[in-house]
């Protein structure tokens, strides 16, 4: 009999303390008081709160009831005391009607006359805790956070839109707003150091001054740096040096800041000629007239700081915040810049009185010679075959600019005369 009734006592007690917990939820409309509270860290931004279930398990151990259900939840419940008068009925304890009211009896029959103890049991809402009316998980962890240090997460973040704010601009040529928080003089000392590198890297690949391929490179690359051209003093005042990298497989072309220009002898065969170069060239210049470097390591900040909150608040893993930014912000950001280079260099060439549409061709055969290329929304520079679609449709400004310069009329008289040399044999 003893063993029974320990039994049934014992698989009562959850059911009650559960049914109480959902009353006493209504009853306060979701607000609950909470006692003072023994704290353990068990990982990095997850803390467990509880109090000591030893003074319930004392009270009820007369009662024939086990202790253990009380001792295995551990870290994941929390026993808070409310005190009511023994006059007044408990609306959370089971009374008349119930099989379990025996186990109220016997369980308040041991507590000191003039006031009854009565424990409201709160289970954490999932990982990193939180309060019952905001839940668990981390919603619960973020509201944890804002509740400790919400003048400090205010405060910060003023600060942070207001620096925001104060650093945004616009790219001259395309009136573009963005974030730069950098200075051309500080963007200037990283191009520097990654000029180094690169030597450092290519220099038993790069061609000697005197070789063919780097008098071509210069000779289109001085039509575009022009002073008519370029009419930017910053950009004449750069010391601007020439490197032609001799391999065959790399299709590829880029100016650091400063002026120092890398190509790679790859590219020619898709070049074909000064026009095919000249849109290589002036792309990989526009992104230096346009600071986009700058641009870039602005954007890593905000992502850094944006993953930082993401894994604080949320609970979530920092690899997994990075992709997310890296799909979100930091890829469409870069395809921003290219499509921007882009027709910023289709005008450059325009104007140094390279026929622009050159640089349709030149992305036609881009197309032709690409093997594998992985979907847009994962690749840093959009697809040729929108860059192609893209430069079709500037064409007809970029022919205008090509005509004001009086570049229409000279290309015209080029035509005529090696027609006539044609006609003689020539």
């Amino acid at each position: 009999m003893a063993t029974t009734a320990l039994r049934s006592s014992s698989a009562a007690l959850p059911r009650i303390v559960a049914r109480d917990f959902q009353m006493l939820r209504i009853a306060t409309a979701g607000r609950f008081a909470y006692p003072q509270q023994t704290c353990a860290r068990f990982s990095s931004f997850s803390p467990r709160c509880y109090t000591k279930p030893a003074p319930i398990s004392k009270r009820l151990s007369h009662s024939s009831l086990s202790s253990s259900w009380l001792r295995k939840t551990g870290p994941a419940a929390l026993l808070t005391r409310a005190h009511i008068s023994p006059t007044t009925p408990s609306p959370f304890l089971p009374h008349s009607n119930n099989p379990a009211s025996s186990v109220q009896r016997r369980a308040q029959s041991h507590f000191p006359r003039g006031k009854t103890e009565i424990y409201e049991y709160h289970r954490f809402g999932g990982r990193g805790g939180g309060r019952g009316r905001r839940g668990g998980g981390g919603g619960g962890m973020m509201w944890h956070y804002w509740d400790q240090y919400w003048h400090l997460i205010v405060g910060v973040g003023g600060v942070g839109v207001g620096f925001y704010v104060w650093n945004l601009e616009e790219v001259p040529m395309t009136g573009r707003r963005r974030f730069n928080c950098f200075t051309n003089a500080q963007e200037l000392i990283i191009g520097q150091q990654t000029y180094e590198q690169m030597m450092q890297e290519f220099r038993p690949k790069i061609l000697p001054d005197h070789h063919p391929d780097v008098v071509f490179v210069r000779r289109v690359l001085a039509r575009l740096i022009s002073p008519e051209q370029l009419q930017d003093k910053e950009m004449e005042e750069l010391k601007w040096e020439v490197h032609v990298i001799h391999d065959p497989a790399q299709l590829n072309a880029f100016v650091l800041p400063g002026g120092k220009v890398f190509v790679f002898t790859g590219i020619f065969p898709i070049c074909r000629d000064e026009d095919g170069l000249a849109a290589v060239l002036g792309h990989e210049i526009a992104h230096v007239r346009a600071h986009h470097t700058a641009e870039r390591m602005s954007s890593s900040i905000l992502s850094m700081i944006a993953i930082i909150a993401a894994s604080l608040f949320f609970d979530v893993s920092g690899n997994v915040s990075s992709m997310m930014f890296n799909l979100m912000f930091n890829l469409p950001n870069s395809r921003t810049q290219e499509a921007e280079a882009d027709e910023i260099g289709l005008m450059m060439m325009a104007k140094g009185c390279y026929n622009p549409e050159a640089a349709a061709a030149l992305w036609s055969r881009m197309m032709q010679a690409e093997k594998i290329s992985p979907p847009q929304i994962m690749s840093t520079h959009p697809s040729s075959r929108r860059r192609l679609e893209a430069i079709r449709g500037w064409l007809p400004a970029a022919n205008v600019v090509y005509e004001d310069s009086g570049c229409g009329i000279t290309s015209s008289y080029v035509q005529d005369f090696g027609q006539a040399l044609g006609s003689f044999g020539w």
